[in-house]
């Protein structure tokens, strides 16, 4: 049987013009910060930054593919390449020897903790988680 719960919740959701009114809204959030990342992303390239990539989850792929970026690491995909692209998948330890400018989190849902493990563990570069709004952390 269906929770109490999920008819609020269906009933709470907009339908007809208000939820295409509400779709077109999240495309363009979904546009503005893809731009939003790729803005930032450029400017540290233009400035002559090493941008690298943190962790390989599945999200991270699609990620990288809708934006069109460059670069990530992982896991039992060392040695394989990012679905897409020609990015090499890295061990991690060359985050520590290679100390590049900047590291993206691609896995944004646990960047503060990510962040503080990575600090931790001697990474100097800047740290960027690019959802839902890219920024430096």
């Amino acid at each position: 049987p269906v929770e109490a719960s999920v008819r609020h919740m269906l009933a709470e959701e907009p339908h007809g013009h208000a939820m295409t009114k509400r779709l077109a809204a999240f495309r363009n959030d979904v546009i503005l910060s893809k731009l939003k990342l790729l803005s930032m992303l450029s400017g540290l390239k233009e400035k002559g930054a090493r941008i690298v990539g943190i962790s390989a989850p599945s999200r991270a792929s699609t990620l990288v593919n809708y934006v069109g970026l460059d670069e990530i690491a992982g896991s039992l995909k060392i040695g394989k390449y990012m679905p897409g692209t020609q990015i090499p998948v890295v061990d991690e330890a060359r985050l520590f020897e290679e100390q590049p400018d900047c590291a993206i989190i691609f896995s944004w849902h646990i960047a503060d903790e990510l962040a503080r493990k990575l600090k931790a563990k001697g990474f100097r570069g800047k740290l960027i988680t690019p959802l839902p709004e890219p920024r430096v952390l």
